[in-house]
């Protein structure tokens, strides 16, 4: 191998690592598939398992929640497009308690309304819903707040509800595309 075939290996390779960090940066911080590590944060009650799947183009985000609990399993998925001031969005089942017996109410649906924060690596979602219970209709607002860590591999969520005098946290790992829980089951 001469000299010049050297050098145009080492830039093909140049080449190619730079196509690669390219794609890279332009996936957003956010997006990809999460893992909630119960031990970290809040206990999720009723459920054992919840993987997070985050959607990023420009300002349109989609939040996908996969909860589980043995065989019992429960999706909802959350369009936001973070240039309109109020998304309404419907909503089947309120899971994030329905172990206290809080219900959705009014017209089954929630506003929600987000922005990023800083540079863009931090997503706010403010949501605005109506549940039922015995004692009658209340509105609940929930102020959540993604991060993800320097290295990409944590997303931290912490909620702020209405209804609580104790902030939410929640804490995730990245998936990896084989790590993916394919049933949905928590078993």
């Amino acid at each position: 191998m001469g000299l010049g075939e050297g050098v145009m290996h080492r830039i093909a390779l140049y080449v190619i690592l730079l196509i690669s960090s390219v794609g890279l940066a332009a996936a957003h911080p956010l997006a990809g598939s999460w893992r909630l590590q119960p031990e970290l944060g809040t206990h999720l009650a009723a459920w054992n398992a919840l993987d997070l799947i985050i959607e990023v183009d420009g300002d349109h985000v989609t939040l996908t929640r996969k909860f589980a609990a043995g065989r019992r399993t429960f999706e909802d998925v959350t369009k936001v497009d973070l240039s309109n001031p109020a998304n309404m969005i419907p909503v089947e089942m309120w899971p994030d308690a329905r172990y206290i017996g809080a219900n959705i109410g009014g017209d089954k649906t929630k506003t929600v309304s987000g922005q990023w924060i800083g540079d863009g690596n931090v997503l706010r979602l403010n949501t605005d819903v109506v549940l039922a219970t015995q004692q009658g209709e209340h509105p609940v607002n929930t102020l959540g707040t993604y991060t993800v860590s320097t290295n990409g591999e944590r997303l931290t969520l912490i909620e702020v509800r209405s209804t609580r005098t104790q902030p939410l946290v929640f804490v995730f790992k990245r998936l990896q595309s084989d790590e993916a829980r394919h049933t949905g089951n928590a078993e």
